[in-house]
C-alpha cells in the first residue's frame, strides 16, 4: 500500500492493517529453550523475552536505552544544531517514494556536513505528517551550533524551493535534556491508552514503510571506540544453542514463568529436548 498511488484512504487502511497486527502480536513474550553440553552449566535452560514492536508500550524505553547509549558522546560536546528538513508532497506519488528520495537526499547532506564538521556526532529520525505523504527529517547535529542555512538549501533544493524546507535551531542544553529533546521525535506514545488503539500517523507509515527509529554517524575516532567498548557483549557464554518454542502472554513472563525449566517444558509439551535439525 505504501508503494501504491497516495490516496487519504490509504492511510485509513494503515492504520486499520497495523492495530491488527498490533492485536496479533502486542502483549507476548518469545520462548526459548536450551539443551547444554557444557558440565559448567545447567543441563536445560529456559528463557523468556519481551516481543517489542514500535506500537508496543515498552518500545519507547527500548529507544531511549538505545539512544542512551551515546550519551558520553554527546556529552563531550557544549554546541548542538537541530535541523529540521521538510519533503515537498506534490513532487512525490507514494510514501515509498517519498522515503526512498528523501532518504537519498539525507544520506548526500550527511555526508556534505560529515565533511564540513567531521567531529560531530549526527542523530537522525524521521516523521510523517498528517496528510499521510509528507516527511521531516529531524537531525541533531553535535559539536556546533551554525551551520548555513543556503549552504544546506543546496542539497534539499531538489525535494522542495521552499524557505521553510530548512529550519535550524540552536541548543543550549545539558546532554540529557539534548537527548531527550530528541527523543520526543524518534517516538511517540502511540497506543491511545484510553481507546487501546494505535492512532499515531507517524509511527503507522514508518512502520509500513519499514523505517528505522533513528540512525546515527558517528566521526572515525568515536565510532571505533563505541564498537570497541560495545565487543563481545551479550555473547553467549558456553555452547548452548537456543531453540525458538513459540509465544506466551506477557503477564507469564512477567511472573517468572518463561525461566522455568519445568514450567516450559510442560506448556509446549516437550517430552525430550527439542530437535536441533
Amino acid at each position: 500500500m505504501a508503494k501504491s498511488l497516495f490516496t487519504p484512504d490509504i492511510v485509513k487502511r494503515e492504520i486499520e492493517l497495523a492495530n491488527a497486527y498490533y492485536e496479533d502480536v502486542g502483549d507476548k513474550a518469545l520462548v526459548f529453550f536450551a539443551v547444554c553440553h557444557n558440565p559448567n552449566c545447567r543441563q536445560y535452560r529456559a528463557r523468556g523475552l519481551p516481543y517489542f514492536n514500535r506500537f508496543s508500550p515498552a518500545y519507547r524505553r527500548k529507544v531511549r536505552k538505545d539512544l542512551w547509549k551515546y550519551r558520553s558522546l554527546i556529552a563531550r560536546f557544549k554546541h548542538f544544531l537541530f535541523l529540521t528538513l521538510t519533503v515537498d508532497t506534490k513532487r512525490f506519488h507514494s510514501q515509498y517514494e517519498a522515503k526512498r528520495f528523501g532518504e537519498r537526499k539525507w544520506n548526500s547532506l550527511r555526508t556534505r556536513i560529515r565533511k564540513r564538521c567531521p567531529w560531530c556526532v549526527i542523530i537522525a529520525s524521521r516523521e510523517w505528517q498528517q496528510n499521510g505523504i509528507g516527511i521531516h527529517f529531524h537531525a541533531l547535529i553535535a559539536g556546533t551550533s551554525y551551520i548555513p542555512k543556503d549552504w544546506v538549501m543546496e542539497s534539499w533544493r531538489d525535494l522542495s524551493e521552499s524557505g521553510w524546507a530548512v529550519e535550524l535551531k540552536s541548543l543550549n542544553l545539558p546532554a540529557d535534556a539534548v537527548l531527550n529533546y530528541v527523543l520526543k521525535y524518534i517516538t511517540k506514545s502511540v497506543v491511545n491508552e484510553s481507546t487501546g488503539r494505535i492512532e499515531n500517523i507517524s509511527a503507522v507509515i514508518n512502520w509500513a514503510v519499514n523505517g528505522k527509529a533513528f540512525s546515527v554517524s558517528l566521526p572515525k575516532s568515536a565510532r571505533l571506540g563505541f564498537l570497541k567498548s560495545n565487543y563481545n557483549r551479550g555473547t553467549n557464554p558456553c555452547s548452548c544453542r537456543w531453540v525458538f518454542l513459540g509465544y506466551v502472554p506477557y503477564h507469564v513472563f512477567e511472573y517468572g514463568l518463561t525461566s522455568s525449566v519445568d514450567w516450559v517444558i510442560e506448556y509446549f509439551g516437550l517430552d525430550r529436548p527439542p530437535p536441533y535439525n
